[in-house]
């Protein structure tokens, strides 16, 4: 069997899995500004539009760059839960050690 069919045909046996089990081997780590039952909120911060979201994750990595999954979570939630009402959410496509840490 030749190189390129070696490689095509194990790309076809991995996709007929992925298919049949409705997984992917992919390792996907997503943040989102809030729950899917709210909205992430826009914010003016520093005369500067932007999303509230968004200003927690620069806030809290400005004052520690070295924070693991969990804990930079715990903080963006922090940073909102004064002025809006959206819980921060992090969710990935396989289990994960939350104590890892987040490297940026």
């Amino acid at each position: 069997m030749g190189i390129v069919k070696t490689a095509t045909g194990s790309n076809q046996k991995a996709e007929q899995k992925a298919r049949a089990t409705k997984t992917s081997p992919a390792d996907v780590i997503s943040w989102s500004g809030c729950k899917d039952s709210q909205t992430s909120a826009d914010t003016q911060e520093a005369g500067n539009a932007t999303g509230a979201m968004s200003y927690a994750f620069m806030a809290t990595l400005g004052q520690n760059p070295k924070q693991s999954y969990q804990q930079l979570l715990n903080n963006l939630r922090d940073i909102l839960k004064s002025k809006y009402s959206q819980k921060p959410q992090l969710s990935s496509s396989h289990p994960m050690d939350t104590s890892i840490m987040f490297i940026c």
